[in-house]
Parts: structure tokens; C-alpha cells; sequence
């Protein structure tokens, strides 16, 4: 069953990458500071990202729960790949895996084990100045854990609808080859919505926000945070909320080409990565699609009135 939402202001693995290179040289920023709140930049390191290039880091952990922050300065253009690298920093989980790419930007907010933490950056494609920041969290943050990045995949093929395209697919997609229609906006799916219609949806500059469970409190939970993106943004209508069940998180927000993940609502974070990413796909051109049909189905009414022949089934 769909569910209207209300208005209140009228709310990794290879993309299109080379392949992985070899190390060729090996830069050391050393042990990194902690620093202040708010302070992203009071203690950040740069460093130069090239493709074969390891930049080697540590930093001391404590009780206190941190953020880390690589920043190479990704474009804003949505069809650029940009510069490119991969993690390999085991203590900081799946989401710094080095077999998964991030096109120019990877943020990471959790809690560590005391001790002394390594952080490898290996460069994977193109050349940038990059700044690596720690900082502490807030006291008061009850969220702590939760990661945001830049998907290295601009590719964008009309796929028929039910056809296979997750090849094309990153293990947690935000891009890609995508079938020919996407959902209709301002809605909340109680069903996953495929992803082959959320990925097109996201191409037009609209917003997944998501839960991993399909129950009311779950997908209530998702549905404040649009409420609240809502009452700060005037016709934001371009978004849905869905569950999804394969993704690596409790929470989840996309955005062309962005995604963040969290394993509870931090409404602060949320929000800034929704004001940052709205709006920002490859096509912002359309809004609702001109047939309405079920995109947690595969079946979509071939009426001729699609965007894409290949919309049908």
C-alpha cells in the first residue's frame, strides 16, 4: 500500500574506474590529533592523491567516538568521476574496505577500541590535494555510528524493466545502469522498492530515504526525517521513502552518486547530506512520471507515454 506524504510547506565495489594498480610509492602523514568539535579543519593533514600512490596514517583512539574525514575535493559536476581511491583500514569496518572505491570523498563516524589505528589511502585513479580530519564527537551525540561517500560509478544505461543490471551495480548502489521508468515522488512504499526504478530516480535529482527493516516504526522513523528536510525546503517533493532489506546499515539516504548510511537516525547528519545532494542528479528535469504504476513491482503499464521505450513490461 502507498501512502501519500504530507506537505508541510506548500519534504562499493568498480564502477567506471581503471583497474587496480599496483603501489607504486608510499607517502606517510603520520599519527593525526584529535581535534574540537566543529573544528574539521583545525588539525586536518593534506596529502596528494595519484593513481598507484599508498598515503599511510594512524591516529590514537580513545573512549571518545570520532569522525574521519578524507576530502579530495570531488566535482560537483554529477557526470565527472573525479579523483578516486580505496581504504584499506580494517578497524574502521566494511565501509573502508579496500575493495571498494570512493570518487574523491569518504566520511566515517563511530566508536574504536583504545589504541592505535592505521589508515591506508591508495590511490585508484586521477590526482588531487586531498584533507584528512579527526574530530571528536559531540558528548551529547547519541548516533554514532555512520558513513558517507561519493560513488565512483557515472554510468547510466536505460536497461528494460526486469531485466538484470546489477552487474553494473556497486554493492550498495547509488548510480548506475537502471531500467527506463522511476517511481513516482512524495510517496512511502511499504514494499522495497526495485532498485532498478530507484537508481533512475535518483538520476533525476530525487532522494531514497530508507530503512533496512519494513516495519511501521522503521519506516516511520525515515519518514520524520523527510518530514523535517521538508519544513526547511519549499517544494521538496522529489523524494520516497522504501524500505531495503540489502542494505548495510539500519538507515539509509542516496542522492546520485552519494550515500549515507546509519545504524541510527541522526537527524543533524541526515539533514545536511539531504540539503547537500537534493536536486543534484545527472537529469533534473522531470518530476512525477507520466503513468503512474508500482515500482516495487516489475509490471509498468506500456502505454507509450514513458520517457524511454524500454520502460514497459
Amino acid at each position: 500500500m502507498l501512502k501519500q506524504l504530507t506537505l508541510l510547506t506548500f519534504i562499493l565495489t568498480l564502477g567506471a574506474c581503471a583497474a587496480e594498480v599496483e603501489d607504486l610509492t608510499t607517502e606517510d602523514l603520520g599519527e593525526m590529533d584529535l581535534a574540537e568539535d566543529g573544528k574539521d579543519d583545525s588539525t586536518a593533514k593534506s596529502f596528494k592523491l595519484a593513481a598507484g600512490k599508498t598515503t599511510k596514517l594512524a591516529f590514537k583512539a580513545t573512549s571518545t567516538p570520532v569522525v574521519l574525514t578524507i576530502n579530495c575535493g570531488p566535482p560537483s559536476d554529477p557526470d565527472a568521476i573525479g579523483p578516486v581511491f580505496a581504504l584499506d583500514a580494517p578497524t574502521l569496518g566494511a565501509w573502508a574496505a579496500k575493495s571498494t572505491e570512493r570518487a574523491g570523498y569518504f566520511r566515517w563516524a563511530g566508536k574504536l577500541a583504545a589504541g592505535t589505528h592505521a589508515v591506508n589511502v591508495l590511490g585508484r585513479m586521477g590526482s588531487a590535494t586531498c584533507k584528512v580530519s579527526l574530530t571528536k564527537q559531540a558528548a551529547s551525540q547519541k548516533c554514532l555510528s555512520r558513513a558517507e561517500w561519493r560513488s565512483s560509478n557515472t554510468n547510466h544505461e536505460h536497461i528494460r524493466v526486469g531485466e538484470d543490471a546489477s552487474f553494473d551495480w556497486e554493492e550498495f548502489p547509488a548510480s548506475g545502469s537502471h531500467w527506463g521508468a522511476w517511481p513516482m515522488w512524495n510517496r512511502i512504499y511499504e514494499k522495497p522498492v526495485k532498485t532498478g526504478f530507484l537508481l533512475h530516480g535518483l538520476e533525476h535529482g530525487g532522494l531514497a530515504v530508507s530503512s533496512k527493516s519494513e516495519t511501521k516504526a522503521e519506516l516511520d522513523a525515515v519518514t520524520a526525517l523527510v518530514t523535517s528536510f521538508q519544513k526547511a525546503t519549499p517544494d521538496a517533493t522529489r523524494l520516497f521513502v522504501t524500505p531495503d532489506p540489502k542494505q548495510p546499515a539500519a538507515y539509509a539516504i542516496r542522492g546520485w552518486r552519494w550515500a549515507y548510511v546509519a545504524d541510527c537516525v541522526d537527524e543533524k547528519s541526515a539533514l545536511s547530506f539531504m540539503t547537500a545532494h537534493f536536486r543534484h542528479g545527472r537529469e533534473d528535469i522531470d518530476a512525477d512520471p507520466p503513468i503512474p504504476f508500482d515500482p516495487t513491482t516489475t509490471t509498468v503499464p506500456c502505454e507509450n507515454l514513458m520517457a524511454a521505450p524500454d520502460s514497459c513490461n
